[in-house]
């Protein structure tokens, strides 16, 4: 999957009205710790993906595949472990994004997830916002 940067904007229109992890279910990253999320020319928006089945999330940093364990621990409280990811060269441009989303995204422990809107916490205080991706519906 390439989603290619340039809009400020990823307006989700599939609604999860359940709001529970669904494999299928993309989340974009637009803010990191509320300010818009900026990327170089050419590189991939970061998103997430969680399987809670399989009780795994992947993703895309900003350029390279990372993946691990997701843990559910209840009342919006979630453990992620076993990290890994490929290691491609990235453009130097690409890794101030890359380094700060992964930086931030292994200390996350909570969440807040709505229907369009997933908010990664660490203790109580947001620090990644996503958005849910407009998918085609078949």
């Amino acid at each position: 999957m390439l989603i290619a940067c340039g809009c400020k904007s990823h307006k989700a229109v599939l609604i999860n009205s359940s709001a529970e992890f669904r494999a299928d279910d993309v989340w974009i990253l637009t803010q990191i710790r509320g300010k818009e999320v900026e990327c170089a020319n050419g590189q991939e928006v970061p998103f997430l993906q969680i399987n809670p089945e399989a009780s795994t999330f992947s993703g895309v940093n900003g350029c390279n595949k990372y993946f691990g364990t997701f843990k559910d621990l209840g009342n919006g409280k979630m453990e992620l472990s076993d990290f890994n990811g490929t290691k491609k060269a990235c453009p130097e441009s690409f890794r101030k994004l890359e380094n700060s989303y992964m930086q931030l995204f292994r200390k996350c422990n909570g969440y807040n997830l709505g229907a369009a809107t997933l908010e990664l916490l660490q203790d109580d205080k947001v620090v990644l916002t996503f958005e849910l991706l407009e998918q085609e519906k078949e």
